[in-house]
């Protein structure tokens, strides 16, 4: 008995599976793509700054010093000193001839700014400080998920109304949307070739714009 109740439950659904997918494969449809790109500013830049002990033209510059530069560099920027975090300290033994002969240590941390005014004041106070090694290793946005958001729409909007001005072409109507596949997505937020070892300041323009990219397939009805 039971057996013969699970068998006419399984053939109930694959009856109703069945009759859903003649269904959709005779609806008449139209697929298109939308695409949407959006370019904007960043206003989170980060900045790995590396401090190791060193000797320029027979001056020795030993970590604490450096640090306490560093320290009085943002303090004169004005920027949070919240804003600077320690991310690394590692420590590496110097051999010669498989005799050590001393140890080299570094200190690095991440540094957060809001543009690029503000990097290129770091890297030319850096730069007079004897600080080289900093370079850009990110760029984003505060409010990079609700623009994310923004690009998905017009992008889904872009493809509604390809398929619109197509179907009246053809004296047709679009119906309501059968299926929706992201097909790409894109967020270009990075730039990392950027360092104080220089001499110029660094303008706006050397920062990539962040490029947000979305495309979508969709699938109407015809009506």
């Amino acid at each position: 008995m039971k057996k013969n109740i699970l068998l006419a439950f399984l053939l109930l659904i694959y009856g109703i599976t069945f009759s859903q997918n003649i269904n959709q494969q005779t609806i008449p449809f139209i697929e298109v793509t939308g695409n949407a790109k959006k370019e904007i500013d960043p206003n989170l830049i980060f900045v790995s700054i590396t401090l190791s002990e060193k000797s320029i033209d027979n001056k020795k510059y030993s970590i604490e010093n450096q640090e306490v530069r560093l320290n009085k560099i943002i303090e004169n920027l004005g920027i949070n000193k919240s804003n600077l975090t320690l991310s690394d300290l590692n420590s590496t033994i110097l051999n010669d001839k498989r005799k050590e002969i001393g140890f080299k240590q570094e200190k690095e941390f991440n540094l957060k700014l809001e543009n690029s005014l503000q990097v290129s004041k770091l890297f030319e106070s850096l730069f007079e400080a004897n600080i080289k090694e900093a370079n850009v290793t990110k760029i984003d946005h505060t409010d990079i998920i609700n623009l994310n958001k923004e690009v998905r729409i017009e992008a889904i909007k872009s493809a509604k109304a390809k398929a619109e001005y197509l179907l009246l072409a053809v004296g047709n109507k679009i119906g309501k949307p059968l299926e929706i596949s992201e097909v790409t997505n894109d967020y270009n937020y990075y730039r990392t070739s950027l360092n104080s070892n220089r001499f110029t300041p660094i303008s706006t323009s050397e920062f990539k714009k962040i490029t947000i990219t979305f495309s979508y397939r969709v699938k109407y009805s015809i009506e």
